[in-house]
């Protein structure tokens, strides 16, 4: 079996792991990418129809290393995110403070991708190696080889961006906690009537939320939302079995005074509902970005942003590394990278999973403490601006 030398291997050619690859060959490092998936194929992109919510903290990051210009064309901006509670009468408004400026953007993940691997696919510095399967994982002499079914490869460093079920934490057993939510999330993309305007919703029931995110319309007539809605497994299961002129009665009866009648069910997709957190963000020599680390109830809409900051925060250490003449897979710098990691990672795992809790919550006396708590964030500029600034993914 043949051997490979890089500077670092990326396992995972999901969002995460190639938009790794893509900041740390701005670096000039010699890097590898390898997924099971033939994820250079266009099929195989374009089979992706979920889409995904750039913060605007996210987007300043992709001005800054030369990204953005890239994928401006397919991104719909979120001008707005209203919040209901049960109904229309509890509600908070959040934008942005600054004129002129945006809470996000929503884009679809098959236009993230293409942009990245046309990218990648060009530099010299990186290997792109799909179709490839992990097979060990051992530590040597100051290098990871990684053993696959094809070749062996030589790294530095190795990056888990497999995913929340990640095979790399398994080989390594990096412990976890977890949580099951025992609910699905139904995501739809659809077409209808009404103008989004550019303004996102969080509807709150006691069988859990429903968001419409406002995508990137295809004419000037007809305009298109990504639907996610969190239910009972097994509703969701017998809703998605519906015909689809019954589907679409039950869909519009919940949305049609957001968006109005809707013209067309582009696609949808089941997904189970459960988070995680990885007790340590590193093991010799290995990095855990993305959901290989962390993944969180979809409520807030943070998973990916949050993933960005971790890509950041790994920048940072290596260019830590560079300036201190260190190996950049030494110990000093995988843990500098889960210090800086960690802590938001932890704290984002608590908010998520209390606010859904709390939102799950129904009766009397909780239902008019939050009527009173959205009040008071509506009324109070100064904490409304703070939650602005949560969701834009800013410190």
């Amino acid at each position: 079996m043949n051997e490979k030398t890089f500077d670092i291997l990326i396992i995972g050619a999901g969002l995460s792991g190639l938009l790794t690859a893509y900041t740390l060959a701005l670096k000039g490092l010699k890097i590898a990418i390898i997924d099971k998936s033939d994820f250079c194929n266009d099929k195989s992109i374009n089979f992706d129809f979920r889409t995904t919510a750039i913060a605007e903290g996210s987007k300043l990051f992709f001005d800054k290393i030369g990204f953005w210009e890239k994928i401006i064309k397919h991104v719909e901006p979120i001008k707005k995110i209203n919040v209901f509670d049960r109904n229309k009468a509890n509600k908070i408004e959040f934008e942005n403070p600054e004129k002129k400026s945006f809470l996000g953007y929503i884009i679809e993940n098959k236009y993230l991708k293409k942009a990245l691997i046309k990218y990648l696919s060009k530099r010299k510095n990186v290997s792109l190696i799909p179709k490839i399967d992990l097979i060990d994982i051992e530590i040597v002499e100051g290098f990871v080889l990684s053993k696959t079914d094809k070749k062996t490869i030589r790294s530095k460093l190795l990056i888990a961006a497999d995913g929340k079920n990640s095979f790399v934490r398994k080989i390594v057993k990096t412990p976890t906690y977890n949580k099951n939510y025992n609910q699905n999330a139904l995501v739809i993309n659809l077409n209808h009537e009404k103008n989004h305007n550019n303004i996102a919703y969080e509807i709150f029931s006691k069988s859990g939320p429903l968001a419409i995110l406002p995508m990137k319309s295809k004419t000037s007539t007809n305009y298109s939302s990504s639907i996610i809605w969190s239910n009972n497994s097994q509703y969701l299961y017998n809703l998605a079995k519906l015909d689809e002129k019954k589907f679409k009665l039950i869909l519009e009866e919940k949305l049609n005074v957001y968006i109005g009648k809707i013209t067309k069910i582009i696609n949808k997709k089941i997904f189970k509902l459960s988070a995680h957190i990885n007790l340590s963000f590193y093991e010799e020599r290995i990095i855990y970005i993305g959901d290989a680390a962390h993944s969180f109830h979809p409520i807030a809409g943070q998973g990916w942003n949050l993933g960005v900051r971790d890509i950041e925060n790994l920048i940072f250490s290596i260019e830590h590394a560079f300036e201190l003449g260190l190996d950049i897979g030494d110990h000093f710098i995988c843990k500098k990278y889960h210090d800086l990691s960690f802590k938001n990672s932890f704290m984002l795992y608590q908010i998520t999973d209390k606010i859904n809790n709390i939102f799950l919550l129904d009766g009397f006396f909780v239902n008019n403490i939050r009527k009173f708590g959205f009040e008071f964030i509506n009324k109070n500029k100064i904490i409304n601006n703070f939650i602005s600034s949560f969701a834009m993914g800013k410190d």
